[in-house]
């Protein structure tokens, strides 16, 4: 017995309007607007994830035991690849945060 009786019509009115705008905000969100959110600071989360993504798979590469990684590709060219792209993303995120608070 979820259903909620209202008596009132002006009440009523409210929660519908309500109700269909949390409708439309879910529609325009889409799938990564549902996963992320929407506001000033998604693209922070979109590249903090991206960041994260590529450090976990470099870290599974680097624990993987050696008979199974490449021998074409080892350690020393993985992080050459990796810390300069993280470095990159870290420099974005803090440069994004000072830019935020100076406004």
């Amino acid at each position: 017995m979820n259903k909620l009786e209202i008596q009132d019509p002006k009440v009523a009115s409210k929660i519908i309007a309500a109700n269909a705008e949390n409708e439309k905000r879910k529609a325009e969100l889409g799938f990564l607007g549902r996963f992320f959110g929407s506001g000033d600071n998604v693209r922070l989360y979109i590249v903090g994830t991206i960041a994260l993504g590529i450090l976990l798979i470099a870290l599974v590469y680097t624990l993987t035991p050696e008979r199974y990684r490449s021998t074409d590709f080892g350690l020393q060219e993985l992080w050459s690849l990796v810390l300069p792209v993280e470095m990159t993303i870290i420099g974005y995120l803090i440069g994004s945060q000072s830019k935020d608070t100076r406004e």
